[in-house]
């Protein structure tokens, strides 16, 4: 019989490069931060989207819609409205409106020439803002977290509808505008009863 020749004595490991060390640990940290990013950038760009969709909004009876002075005001509305963002409103648009949408993509409508609120009465309290008298009246529906203010002291009466949470920077930008294209007027409350 033969005799095997085993070698059982210590051999030393190969030598590793610390070239392949620093490749071993910086490539899946580069391609980590690689795809972080790409995640990011493809959740904002998602946001984005979402922010300037078009708005739907309901046709409510708005007998001024078609004036002058409720063309001037769309007309000159500005392009943010605080941190909300005009876009357009999807068709048919009711007369007189406007759409903007806040960075969450809630929407915000502005409305010109519409009914006197029915709760707007002799003895209401009112809100100035930057010049404008503004009403709110809550919505019967406690569900419903939007607000809606009407600005009662122009020609034609002109609603907001804000998100919860919105800010009052809205409401100070739609009563710059306000106060650069309509007339103030007295307001007109009804009478109580």
């Amino acid at each position: 019989m033969g005799t095997t020749d085993t070698d059982t004595g210590d051999r030393s490991p190969l030598p590793v490069s610390t070239s392949v060390v620093v490749a071993a640990v910086v490539i899946p940290l580069v391609l980590l931060v690689v795809v972080l990013v790409l995640v990011r950038d493809v959740r904002e760009d998602a946001a984005d989207a979402a922010a300037s969709e078009p708005v739907t909004a309901v046709t409510l009876p708005s007998p001024g819609a078609g004036s002058a002075e409720c063309a001037a005001l769309v007309g000159g509305l500005p392009d943010s409205l605080g941190e909300a963002r005009r876009v357009a409103l999807t068709e048919p648009a009711p007369p007189g409106a406007a759409a903007y949408r806040m960075p969450d993509s809630a929407p915000v409508v502005v409305r010109c020439g519409l009914d006197a609120p029915p709760g707007f009465t002799v003895g209401t309290t009112l809100q100035e803002v930057n010049g404008v008298q503004w009403f709110n009246e809550p919505d019967p529906d406690p569900a419903v977290t939007a607000s809606t203010w009407v600005a009662v002291d122009r020609p034609e009466y002109v609603a907001v509808t804000l998100p919860d949470g919105s800010g009052t920077g809205p409401i100070q930008d739609l009563s710059d505008a306000l106060t650069a294209t309509l007339d103030l007027v007295e307001p007109r409350p009804a009478p109580i009863g």
